[in-house]
């Protein structure tokens, strides 16, 4: 956070800055979306919605596979989480074994090590920058790769 003050302190200078803190949208929600969610309100649709999913967006994203990387994918297979930081969770605690390490962009999102952390794996960060694209590589996930990762 105290980055954060700081690149907003110098933005109000006039600095360029790049923001790629937490995820939060710089964009109000638009106004077609608004709209669905105040119909579905009145509706009725105010229950729990399937913990996998609405079967119908799982089936509609089974489709969209398919269409697109000519892949079958079975909509028993997909799951619909409420943003990334569920999805990434699950998959951490699918994958990661305890002390079993995880590689990590760094600069990344800050709440990956702790979803590592609650598994019991651990995280190990790798400097990224502009010139990977500030993304892991292979060259880079190959040199920090080892037997407990």
């Amino acid at each position: 956070m105290d980055i954060l003050a700081q690149a907003k302190k110098l933005e109000a200078q006039g600095e360029d800055i790049i923001h790629m803190e937490v995820g939060e949208p710089d964009f109000t929600t638009p106004q077609p979306i608004i709209d669905a969610g105040i119909a579905a309100l009145k509706s009725g649709q105010t229950h729990y919605t399937p913990a996998l999913g609405l079967p119908e967006l799982r089936d509609a994203i089974s489709d969209w596979y398919q269409r697109r990387y000519h892949v079958n994918i079975s909509s028993e297979r997909v799951v619909i989480t409420p943003g990334a930081s569920g999805a990434l969770l699950l998959v951490m605690g699918a994958l990661l074994e305890r002390d079993q390490k995880v590689l990590l962009a760094d600069p990344g999102y800050p709440c990956n090590r702790n979803f590592a952390r609650f598994v019991e794996g651990k995280a190990q960060s790798i400097a990224v920058d502009e010139s990977t694209n500030y993304q892991l590589t292979s060259s880079l996930i190959n040199k920090h790769w080892d037997t407990d990762t």
